[in-house]
């Protein structure tokens, strides 16, 4: 009995919208913007491949340019590292992003510089200057560029999904018997 009025439904619904087939696309189009047709779900997206992309190839070349003597190409690897993710972070549309990875990109090596350079003077002795600096800056670098990766560099995006109808069984008690059907959103 369920089946057969569902099945008229449907069928008389089908007649009404041949009907109604002139509905203009604004109308429909404003219905499923109000939320008939579509719920709205916020997803994360990581970009941090990006940063890395930056991040990694710049202290790379300036841990192998300053052990190495190379003052220029360590100085200007260093601000590629610098600008590089900062610059990710406002193309994703993120300037305070971009501003805190800026600041810990700078921060971080000079602190590496002033609080690990000692300790890696006194542990390695035969080392040059050159590559204790290096290592001490490199390693604080990436202290940035670890949590640059993997806090900062989330996206939210708001996405439309559909709904979809879904049926299922019904059992309603009433009174002292029950009432089965089924029922959903269609």
């Amino acid at each position: 009995m369920i089946g057969a009025v569902v099945g008229w439904t449907r069928w008389a619904s089908a007649q009404e919208s041949e009907e109604g087939a002139q509905e203009s696309e604004e109308g429909a189009q404003a219905e499923s913007e109000a939320g008939a047709y579509y719920y709205t779900e916020y997803r994360k997206q990581w970009y941090g491949w990006q940063t890395l992309a930056f991040d990694v190839p710049s202290l790379a070349t300036f841990y192998v340019a300053q052990s190495k003597g190379e003052g220029g190409i360590a100085l200007g690897a260093l601000g590629v590292f610098v600008v590089g993710a900062p610059l990710v972070h406002v193309a994703h549309g993120e300037p305070k992003r971009g501003i805190l990875s800026a600041s810990m990109h700078l921060l971080l090596p000079v602190v590496g510089l002033v609080a690990v350079y000692p300790g890696l003077a006194k542990a390695m002795p035969d080392v040059s200057e050159d590559t204790q600096t290096a290592m001490a800056v490199t390693m604080a670098g990436a202290g940035a560029a670890v949590f640059d990766t993997l806090v900062l560099a989330w996206d939210e995006e708001e996405v439309l999904v559909p709904i979809s109808g879904t049926v299922g069984p019904r059992i309603v008690g009433v009174g002292s018997g029950a009432v089965i059907g089924v029922g959903g959103t269609f």
